[in-house]
């Protein structure tokens, strides 16, 4: 298991865990959110295969409406 901090928050993921398997891990819909790791962007065509190591940062941003 590795550890990976998710908004702030610590969580324990299996080794070699990706973005998707994260996002599915803690039930959260990939519409409508952006994803950064250890504050780089990731694009959508890569949360496939971006794996995630012990002590990365993984921040979930929200699409939200505004005027």
């Amino acid at each position: 298991m590795i550890n990976i901090k998710v908004n702030n928050q610590n969580h324990k993921f299996k080794v070699n865990s990706t973005l998707d398997h994260v996002l599915e891990m803690l039930d959260i819909s990939p519409q409508g959110i952006a994803l950064a790791v250890n504050q780089d962007i990731i694009t959508k065509s890569l949360w496939k295969t971006c794996t995630l190591t012990e002590g990365d940062s993984v921040l979930i941003i929200t699409a939200t409406q505004g005027g």
